[in-house]
């Protein structure tokens, strides 16, 4: 039996998140939120928006980080705070809610008490599902998800084609995992599409078309993206994420781009789902792993590994720490990163 359940409350519409967030804290009667996001949004316009949302009633705290923080250690230090927490508003990018899943679960266990978490996602959408067995998918996900499109029109053209790149690739290996979920399956050939239909939209808005069409194209399919990944995190993420893990600097989507392609031509893959992505790849190709390469080559991303700066060292340590995580033997694991360093 599968077990299907969205229990998440999403505001999903353009400048709907001052009210949306305002209406949400009000009838939780939420009394101390902490505010997390990156330091450099602290003085924001999308910092003040959000400040803008929160009810003045309530005592506001904050939590910054910035790129060289240790998530871990920081999220202890929401249990010190004066005021405890009784929600959690993490906004601007992934990283941030992840630091507020992370403070969720310290003060649960320290408290007793689950606090509510408000997710705002900026361009990169929301933090994939957690791999250490802490929680449960459904454990990770935002208490209310506020999607605001037009708190991403500043992004820059290379974040927007790590977003969709990002988008393309949890969908696609949402589509591709064997486990039993329909609605998954929809929503991540729902994400499929509107990725591909993104990809030549970015190199226009380069010279400034797009704009809020775009975004919100952008954020839909980052929303798919993660609902559909329910059903597990695919091997093209496993392993970009151990990458990253093992060498600080490297950007997960520019290596699960390389990586996808490989993984397919050593996986198990069934001929109708690959018919069904090779029909929305319109690409000539008979093989689906080709045809991801040839869609994901036209990104301007790193070409190699090494172009990135990948050791060759790491190949082997992220090979032995993802045995029996991606679903490949450890030869075959091996194989897939040497062909794509």
């Amino acid at each position: 039996m599968t077990l299907i359940t969205y229990p998440t409350r999403v505001h999903f519409a353009d400048d709907v998140m001052q009210e949306a967030l305002h209406s949400e804290l009000e009838r939780a009667g939420v009394a101390a939120p902490l505010l997390i996001c990156r330091s450099e949004l602290n003085e924001s316009e999308f910092s003040f928006r959000v400040r803008e949302g929160v009810p003045g009633k309530t005592a506001v705290q904050s939590l910054l980080f910035d790129e060289k923080s240790d998530l871990r250690d920081l999220a202890r230090t929401a249990i010190d705070l004066r005021n405890t927490p009784d929600a959690l508003i993490a906004f601007g990018s992934a990283r941030a809610i992840e630091l507020a899943r992370k403070c969720r679960f310290a003060l649960t266990q320290v408290t007793g008490t689950r606090p509510a978490l408000y997710a705002i996602p900026g361009v990169d959408g929301l933090p994939g599902p957690c791999t250490r067995n802490l929680e449960t998918w459904r454990a990770g996900l935002p208490t209310v998800l506020i999607c605001d499109p037009t708190l991403t029109l500043n992004a820059d053209p290379g974040q927007s084609w790590r977003s969709v790149v990002l988008s393309l690739v949890r969908c696609v290996e949402s589509y591709l995992a064997q486990s039993f979920n329909p609605p998954a399956d929809g929503m991540a050939l729902d994400g499929v599409g509107r990725s591909l239909g993104m990809l030549p939209r970015i190199n226009s808005a380069r010279r400034g078309a797009g704009g809020l069409d775009l975004q919100r194209d952008m954020m839909a399919a980052s929303l798919n993206a993660s609902l559909s990944q329910e059903k597990g995190v695919g091997p093209a993420l496993t392993l970009a994420d151990a990458l990253a893990r093992e060498q600080r600097g490297l950007e997960v989507p520019d290596m699960a781009r390389l990586l996808l392609p490989e993984i397919i031509r050593r996986g198990s893959v069934s001929a109708d789902r690959a018919d069904m992505l090779l029909k929305l790849l319109g690409r000539g190709q008979a093989d689906l792993g080709d045809a991801m390469e040839d869609v994901l080559a036209g990104a301007p991303l790193a070409a190699s590994l090494s172009d990135m700066g990948v050791e060759r060292a790491t190949l082997q340590q992220v090979a032995q720490r993802t045995q029996d995580k991606t679903g490949l033997s450890f030869e075959a694991t091996c194989d897939v990163l040497a062909a794509v360093y």
